[in-house]
């Protein structure tokens, strides 16, 4: 039976928005051996009455987010799309991705659909937080702009989905960059790996963003023991980190970089990009090392997706297709600081610091990945537990 509900998924959403009135499209998530199938039948429809969805979409004049994204970006998105169509953007401002899902968890309790589109990271809050919940759809279906479609205008010839159902789509590319440190207390060139950090000199001296937590710190870990090192290795590292080096662990990620940029710790494990980069913007004491293992390149908040159920149906899809144009992307990507994983667009104003290379190879975020944080989360969990 549900085979056969998501063959016909196509069918209904088209249905739906050929429809005089704007009823919200309700569709049921694809199961994985589907979600190909349901993604080719709601694609032709949509594409065919895409001048309709437009119609409707300022007829709904709301499109509802729930995201983390910076402020930065959530204004200059907002402004830009409301120019364009006339439509607002509503958004929810989040600081974690666990509470964005006991939000939209409590709201489908009640009977209530209210959001339109999730924004958070792709391999963090939609891929470890929002997907195993249940809470995405695949956001394939919705993509019909041929100039969205255009494969030739992302990174690496496809569209930067990191899952194979089409979930969470990575909108921009941040360089990772690990270890931030206050060069008033701190040389330059001093810190050139993770295992630096294990010196004595260090001790008492280091704030770690929590890695049991989804963000830096716990996607490092895991990309250390999933892509760098073996995994004895790694829990090793973990240990004497955590427990030899008396790092401070914080879970509020703007104090982490303040603390480090006012030098009350001269080291910060785990910062996040965006607040360091606004930090270093301002003129901070504030620095980033260039370690070894820092090859890696993420969404970090920068990712999109979708509820099964969308409040606003036609505002949704057009919302996402003009956000994955060219001129969306460069709105976002310049607002957000960070280079847009669409490579023609605009990089005027973003620190070259986190622009990756592009004849450097990079590690990037995945279903493999994804998996990885997981078990990192847990035994950095362990790890901390045994470090009381």
């Amino acid at each position: 039976m549900m085979k056969c509900l998501v063959a016909l998924f196509g069918l209904v959403v088209a249905a739906v928005l050929l429809a005089c009135s704007s009823p919200a499209v309700s569709p049921t998530p694809a199961p994985k051996s589907a979600a190909g199938q349901a993604s080719t039948g709601v694609s032709s429809g949509l594409a065919g009455n895409w001048e309709r969805i437009v119609a409707e979409a300022k007829k709904e004049g709301t499109v509802n987010v729930y995201s983390i994204w910076k402020a930065e970006a959530r204004v200059g998105v907002t402004e830009a799309f409301k120019k364009k169509y006339g439509i607002n953007v509503e958004f929810s401002p989040f600081s974690r991705g666990e509470e964005i899902l006991t939000k939209v968890q409590m709201e489908q309790r009640a009977g209530l659909f209210l959001v339109d589109v999730f924004g958070g990271g792709a391999g963090g809050t939609l891929s470890t937080t929002l997907r195993p919940a249940g809470v995405l759809a695949p956001l394939k279906p919705l993509l019909v702009l041929p100039e969205v479609l255009d494969t030739k205008a992302w990174r690496g010839g496809e569209l930067p989905f990191i899952d194979k159902e089409g979930m969470s789509l990575a909108l921009v590319d941040i360089v990772v960059r690990t270890v931030g440190y206050n060069p008033d207390l701190v040389r330059e060139g001093e810190i050139k790996s993770y295992r630096d950090l294990l010196k004595p000199q260090y001790k008492g001296r280091i704030t770690s963003v929590d890695p049991t937590m989804t963000g830096m710190a716990n996607a490092s870990i895991a990309h250390l023991g999933m892509n760098l090192w073996s995994e004895a290795e790694t829990i090793d590292w973990i240990r004497r980190f955590f427990k030899t080096q008396d790092v401070l662990v914080q879970r509020d990620l703007r104090l982490h970089v303040e603390s480090v940029a006012r030098g009350k710790y001269p080291i910060g494990f785990g910062p996040n990009a965006e607040i360091t980069a606004q930090f270093v913007g301002q003129g901070a004491s504030l620095k980033l090392a260039m370690v070894e293992e820092d090859n890696r390149i993420t969404s970090s908040s920068g990712g999109i997706g979708v509820p099964a159920r969308l409040a606003h149906p036609n505002a949704a899809i057009l919302f996402v297709n003009w956000l994955l144009t060219k001129e969306g992307q460069s709105v976002y990507a310049t607002s957000y600081g960070s280079a847009s994983t669409r490579i023609d667009a605009s990089k005027e104003g973003i620190d070259p610091l986190f622009i990756p290379d592009p004849a450097k190879k990079y590690y990037t975020d995945s279903d493999e990945f994804v998996d990885a944080r997981a078990k990192w989360l847990k035994l950095a969990k362990q790890v901390l537990e045994e470090a009381k």
